[in-house]
C-alpha cells in the first residue's frame, strides 16, 4: 500500500457528544474584535503582545490542580503569585469557574463541552478540540494572531510546520487554537545499541534487517560482556506495563522493526484512494508480524518480552545489547552512563529493502488552548500565554518559580513552549560550538530555554576530541556529570540520526474519536493487542492475522472506518 504523506494529531479522549448549538457567529466576532482595536488604540503594534489594557479585563477559565503541589502561605490556587502579576502587569483579571483536580480535570472539560458550559479560555485535549471545533462553541483567532503572538509564540508555532498548521486550522483555512508544539524528535523510535559489545565482538553497527539479526544473534551466544555466562539479551522488548506499538515515543516497543515493513499499527492512514484505513489490518503488519515472530522463535528478541514487569531492570544490569525507543532514552539508562558500564549509540536502523528508514511520528501537538464564541477578549488568552514565555525563565533565576510556587502547577493556562525542532537545533549548535564554529554570544537564547546551560555544561564535560561521543571522551568524575551528562548524550548521541540521517515521516490521519470508538474502541484495542502477542511469541500461526481482522471489522472496527470517513469527506 502507498502511503501518503499525512497529519498527526492527538490520540482520543472520551467525551460526551450529545447535539449542541454553537454561540455566536461571524458577526459577533468581528464586533468584539472591533472592540478589541478600539481598546489598544494608542499602542504601537509591536507593543500589543505584552501591552496592559486600559480597564481590567475579566477572563474566566477551568483551573487543573496538583494536589500534591506545595502553597506559599497565604496563597491558593485561585489566588497566588501568577494570577498577582497578570493583574499587575497586564490587568487581566483571572476568575476560576471551576477548579479540578490534573485526574479529573479532563472528564470536567468534557462534561463541559458536553453540557456547552465550557469557561470563556480552557487547554483541551486534541479530541475535546476536535469536539468543540464539530459543534461550533469556538471562535476563529487568527484575527488576532499577527497582532498579539509574540515573537517567541510565533516562532514555537512556525517551528511545527505544516503538520501543526493542519492541527489548528479548520477546514476553512481558519486558525482555531494557540498550539504548543510537541518536539519532533519525541515521536521517532531508533535503535540503541551497545557500541562497547559490538567493538568486544568486533562487528559493526548493524542497519539492515539481516544485519541486525546477524548482530542480535551474536549479542545472544558470543558473550558480548566477557563474563563467561550465557546471560545476554540480544534485543530486548516491551514489559508487561509498555506497548508492542503506540502513537509517537514508544520506549522498549518493536515500532521500527513494524516500519521497516512500512506497518503502523495504531495509526489511521490515508490509502491510494484517499480513503482512511487502519495500519493494524494491512498487509504490510501481517508481514512485518511474521518475520518478527521468527526473530523471537530464533531467540533474538527478549524471551521474557511482555513478561517481565520491568525492561529497565536487564537494561540497567547490563544484559541488553538493543532496544528500540526516541532520543531521550539516555534518560532512562543514565546509571550506565555515569558509572561507565555501557556505551551507547543510536541509528535509524533497520532500514527497509529500499534503504529508507520508515518512521510513525508523534502528534505534532496534545495542547491546545482555545476561546469560546461567548469569550469577549480571546486576545487575552495570547498575552497571558506570552507572558508566560517571556518571564518563566527569569522567575526561575530569580526564585519567584520555586519548589512551592511552580509555573506547571499554578500559571493559568499553562503548557510547555518549546521549538518543535529544538532538539535538533541544539544539536547542531552544541556541535559547531565545540568546533570552534560559533560563541556563546552569536547565539540568541531568547527561545531556546535550556542551551545556554547545555553549552556552558558540555564545556566542561567533553572531552576530547570533540566529534567523538565514545563514553571515554566524556568527564563522568565532574560533579556536573549527574545533574548534565544524561540530557547531553540523549542530544549529542540519541538525536545524532534525526541531524545526519534521512528518514520518512508516517503521520496519524485522525485524532478524533467516533461514537463507535467510544463503545468498542476499548475491546478492539484489546484484541489487537492480545493478537500481535500471540502471533509474534508463537502462541498462534501467522494466519491468526486474517481472523483477527475479520474480528476487528465485524466487532466495531468497519462501522468506525466508514464514521472516520464521511467525517473527513473522504
Amino acid at each position: 500500500m502507498k502511503m501518503k504523506k499525512i497529519t498527526a494529531l492527538a490520540g482520543a479522549l472520551g467525551i460526551c457528544t450529545m447535539q449542541l448549538t454553537g454561540c455566536g457567529g461571524a458577526g459577533a466576532q468581528d464586533d468584539r474584535q472591533k472592540e478589541t482595536v478600539q481598546e489598544a488604540e494608542g499602542v504601537a503594534k509591536e507593543d500589543l503582545p505584552l501591552s496592559r489594557y486600559p480597564e481590567t479585563v475579566t477572563v474566566h477559565l477551568g483551573g487543573k490542580m496538583n494536589p500534591n503541589a506545595k502553597l506559599s502561605e497565604g496563597k491558593s490556587f485561585e489566588n497566588n503569585t501568577y494570577i498577582d502579576l497578570l493583574k499587575e502587569e497586564l490587568n487581566i483579571d483571572v476568575q476560576y469557574d471551576w477548579v479540578a483536580s490534573m485526574a479529573d480535570y479532563d472528564e470536567k472539560m468534557s462534561l463541559c463541552i458536553g453540557s456547552n458550559t465550557i469557561p470563556e479560555l480552557m487547554n483541551v485535549t486534541a479530541a475535546q478540540y476536535r469536539a468543540l471545533l464539530k459543534y461550533d462553541l469556538i471562535q476563529p483567532l487568527d484575527a488576532y494572531f499577527d497582532d498579539y503572538a509574540s515573537d517567541a509564540l510565533k516562532s514555537y508555532v512556525d517551528s511545527g510546520g505544516e503538520e501543526l498548521m493542519k492541527c489548528i486550522t479548520d477546514e476553512e483555512g481558519r486558525i482555531m487554537a494557540i498550539p504548543a508544539p510537541n518536539l519532533t524528535a519525541g515521536g521517532i523510535n531508533e535503535m540503541w545499541i551497545r557500541q562497547d559489545w559490538l567493538d568486544a565482538l568486533d562487528m559493526e553497527a548493524p542497519r539492515t534487517w539481516e544485519e541486525l539479526k546477524a548482530v542480535a544473534e551474536a549479542f545472544e551466544t558470543k558473550d558480548p560482556d566477557g563474563n563467561g555466562e550465557d546471560d545476554t539479551i540480544g534485543i530486548l522488548g516491551p514489559g508487561n506495563a509498555d506497548h508492542m506499538n503506540a502513537v509517537g515515543g514508544n520506549q522498549f516497543g518493536l515500532d521500527p522493526l513494524f516500519g521497516c515493513f512500512q506497518s503502523y499499527p495504531q495509526y489511521w492512514l490515508e490509502g491510494d484512494g484517499g480513503k482512511i484505513v487502519y495500519g493494524s489490518i494491512q498487509p504490510e503488519t501481517k508481514t512485518a508480524l511474521e518475520r518478527i515472530a521468527n526473530l523471537y522463535e530464533e531467540g533474538l528478541i527478549d524471551p521474557e518480552m511482555l513478561v517481565r514487569s520491568d525492561s529497565k531492570e536487564p537494561l540497567l544490569a547490563g544484559k541488553a545489547g538493543i532496544f528500540f525507543g526516541p532520543w531521550w532514552c539516555a534518560y532512562t539508562f543514565a546509571d550506565t552512563i555515569l558509572s561507565g558500564s555501557a556505551d551507547w549509540r543510536a541509528y535509524f536502523t533497520p532500514l527497509s529493502e529500499d534503504g529508507s528508514f520508515y518512521t510513525h511520528m508523534a502528534e505534532p501537538t496534545t495542547q491546545y488552548v482555545v476561546a469560546s464564541n461567548e469569550c469577549k477578549n480571546p486576545e487575552a488568552a495570547f498575552k497571558i500565554i506570552n507572558f508566560l514565555i517571556a518571564n518563566e525563565q527569569k522567575w526561575v533565576e530569580e526564585g519567584v518559580s520555586s519548589t512551592e510556587m511552580g509555573t506547571a502547577d499554578f500559571y493559568p493556562l499553562y503548557n510547555t513552549y518549546d521549538n518543535a525542532d529544538e532538539i535538533e537545533t541544539s544539536y547542531e549548535i552544541l556541535t559547531k560550538y565545540l568546533a570552534g564554529e560559533t560563541t556563546m554570544e552569536e547565539v540568541d537564547f531568547s527561545t531556546h530555554k535550556l542551551l545556554k546551560n547545555d553549552m556552558e555544561a558540555v564545556t566542561q564535560l567533553k572531552k576530547e576530541p570533540y566529534d567523538d561521543f565514545s563514553l571515554e571522551n566524556w568527564n563522568l568524575d565532574s560533579e556536573l556529570a549527574k545533574g548534565n551528562l544524561p540530557r547531553l548524550v540523549a542530544i549529542m548521541v540519541g538525536d545524532a540520526p534525526l541531524v545526519n540521517e534521512t528518514y520518512v515521516p508516517v503521520y496519524n490521519a485522525y485524532n478524533g474519536q467516533t461514537d463507535t470508538m467510544e463503545a468498542k474502541w476499548a475491546n478492539l484495542k484489546k484484541l489487537e493487542e492480545e493478537t500481535f502477542a500471540k502471533i509474534i511469541m508463537g502462541k498462534a500461526d501467522i494466519s491468526e492475522f486474517d481472523a483477527f481482522t475479520e474480528k476487528w471489522l465485524s466487532q466495531g472496527g468497519e462501522q468506525i472506518l466508514e464514521e472516520i470517513n464521511q467525517e473527513l469527506g473522504r
